[in-house]
């Protein structure tokens, strides 16, 4: 015979004996069940507090709806929110929402230009049981304890900065900003 031949045969008969044996392959294998526990996810949550907020221009009570800021002013909102930050390890930073002060009109200039100021000057803080401020940045540490629906008392303050040259400001005359999205965020870190 051929050894070419013989070779093809010798090949077809060991793939069929390959194949023919794959049923009979065996692995040993075990299995036990362990406690193992469950795992429970905390919880971060800003909400508001049915108590009115209050705003302050240069310390006094002022309503914002007739009042007209001029660089230097300095108005504080203080309001309390209900802080809940539950999860052993979590901690999250505490901040205003982007949309918190925007023009009024997005394509007046004034509007612009003094949204752009007064989002310079506006620094957000908070007094509370876990929370602490520094450098401007408010921090919620929840610990072991958590926070739970905590009331917490939340200040933002917003500085019209006023320049030492003369005429700096002069682009925020007549301008106006909403405060309609003014909102807290909390933000895990």
């Amino acid at each position: 015979m051929n050894t070419l031949l013989k070779g093809a045969i010798a090949g077809v008969a060991g793939i069929a004996l390959l194949l023919g044996g794959a049923g009979t392959f065996a692995l040993w294998n075990s299995s036990a069940t362990v406690a193992g526990g469950t795992i429970v996810a905390g919880q971060l949550k800003v909400a508001n507090n049915p108590a009115a907020g209050v705003w302050t221009v240069n310390n006094t009570v002022t309503s914002l709806a007739s009042y007209r800021a001029v660089p230097g002013d300095v108005m504080v909102f203080t309001k309390t929110m209900d802080i809940t930050a539950t999860g052993d390890n979590l901690v999250a930073d505490l901040g205003l929402a982007e949309a918190a002060i925007s023009p009024t009109v997005s394509s007046t200039p004034a509007d612009i230009a003094l949204a752009d100021y007064l989002i310079e000057g506006a620094v957000l803080t908070a007094t509370g049981s876990g929370i602490n401020t520094v450098a401007g940045v408010t921090t919620i540490t929840a610990g072991t304890a958590g926070i739970n629906a905590q009331p917490v008392t939340v200040t933002a303050t917003i500085t019209f900065p006023k320049s030492t040259t003369a005429g700096f400001e002069n682009d925020t005359m007549l301008g106006s900003v909403s405060l309609a999205g003014m909102a807290l965020t909390l933000t895990q870190k």
